[in-house]
């Protein structure tokens, strides 16, 4: 369409039609999306610092940023390598590793299942048992030098479906926690949750090449699952609130 437009008219016919259309967008969202009322006057500076303030005010804060944290780290340090694994010990390409994707895509069931269970029984409850499923399903990528050859491969899938089961449902309940601490400030803890998921995004991505390029697979897997318990550790101290 834009091709024939251009034919016609010109480039600059095609600019501007689609500078029409995204206004035709913005106008739509500005009348069709909800209106909501601001919940602080400061400005954005004075909003950045108050996330400092946050994080110094509440433990449980704290205490969900670290424990996601970490188990980004896992999470990172797992994707961030497979490829090279998988064509260095199976001789697949990146299409394979995408592939495996779409088996840990099936974790996003886990955040409707992760609420209900949040609401009836609490979210703590459910941030140690992602946790714990988390480090177990790391754990069991173990075994993919040890079983035979023609089911490693389903190890993988079964540990990948298992940990970002984990992983989301850990995240939800984490959610749940952060927004119950000050509502007003949602927003605001929520960015601190993130920040903290990020950081461990970026540290397992980092650590996970090195431990690859140090030790193998086992040293991905072994990182993987050290920073899973590490999570689950944090859930089960107790000497603050949750």
């Amino acid at each position: 369409m834009s091709g024939l437009i251009a034919e016609q008219f010109g480039w600059r016919a095609v600019y501007a039609l689609a500078a029409g259309s995204i206004g035709l967008i913005w106008l739509a969202a500005w009348r069709g999306l909800p209106r909501f009322s601001p919940t602080t006057s400061l400005g954005y500076g004075a909003l950045l610092g108050s996330m400092l303030k946050l994080w110094s005010l509440h433990p449980s804060l704290r205490r969900a940023a670290v424990s996601q944290g970490l188990l980004s780290v896992a999470f990172s340090a797992f994707w961030s390598t497979l490829a090279v694994m998988l064509h260095a010990d199976f001789g697949l390409g990146s299409a394979a590793a995408g592939a495996f994707g779409l088996a840990g895509a099936a974790g996003a069931l886990a955040a409707p299942l992760a609420g209900r269970l949040a609401d009836r029984r609490g979210p703590e409850g459910v941030t140690r048992l992602g946790a714990a499923l988390t480090a177990a399903s790391f754990a069991v990528l173990g075994l993919v030098g040890v079983v035979p050859p023609e089911i490693q491969l389903g190890v993988i899938v079964v540990a990948a479906i298992g940990f970002d089961f984990g992983i989301q449902a850990t995240l939800v309940a984490h959610q749940t926690i952060v927004y119950g601490i000050d509502p007003p400030a949602r927003s605001r803890l929520n960015a601190v949750l993130f920040t903290g998921v990020f950081l461990g995004m970026a540290t397992g991505a980092g650590l996970g090449s090195l431990a690859l390029g140090q030790w193998g697979w086992n040293g991905v897997v072994v990182l993987a699952t050290l920073a899973s318990i590490g999570a689950l550790a944090a859930r089960l101290v107790r000497r603050v609130a949750p």
